[in-house]
């Protein structure tokens, strides 16, 4: 009995922390734009896409700034200035937001015991446990957009448990940035 629930304890902790090092990664694109045609970009900055829930922490601007000029530049894009003409703009936003995770074990099973004056037998368990997680979770929207035109050709938005140290979000914002442009460019429709 005892083997049972350290394997049950041990099977709920793996996954916790599977599920405190996943993102979720979502791309949306243009159909008819023509992704051969995209050969330089820029980053126009932060996007304050939701006042008082953006930080602004400028070694995070150029941690996501690397991030995505590795992944463009080795998709054969080049990074210029303004001032070149670029072919896209990369425009970007990310929030953080404390949020709680309730998780119920429900009922346990059934119970074999004295049931009152009807003798012994099997009767309906009761208890089971909650358990509360805080944790804090992180949005990062990129935005590809053609300047001549002012239009939205691609869009990555990714969403992750953060961690507690720096180190472990900047691995985890560079993994899942590499995810988001693996399928870029999108294939043709």
């Amino acid at each position: 009995m005892k083997r049972r629930g350290l394997e049950s304890a041990l099977l709920l902790l793996i996954l916790g922390l599977s599920a405190c090092t996943t993102f979720d990664v979502k791309t949306d694109h243009d159909p008819t734009a023509d992704f051969t045609t995209f050969r330089k970009f820029t980053f126009m900055g932060l996007v304050d896409a939701e006042k008082g829930q953006t930080y602004d922490n400028s070694l995070m601007h150029k941690r996501i700034e690397a991030a995505v000029a590795r992944e463009l530049t080795g998709k054969g894009l080049q990074q210029v200035d303004l001032s070149q003409h670029p072919d896209l703009l990369a425009y970007y936003w990310y929030s953080a937001k404390d949020k709680q995770r309730i998780q119920s074990t429900g009922p346990t099973g059934g119970v074999y015991g004295y049931r009152g004056g009807y003798g012994y037998g099997w009767g309906a368990g009761y208890g089971g446990t909650v358990s509360t997680y805080e944790y804090t979770e992180g949005t990062l929207v990129l935005d590809l957009v053609e300047p001549t035109k002012k239009e939205l050709v691609w869009r990555a938005t990714i969403v992750g448990t953060l961690q507690d140290t720096p180190k472990e979000n900047i691995e985890l914002g560079n993994k899942a940035i590499a995810k988001a442009f693996e399928r870029y460019p999108p294939h043709k429709e």
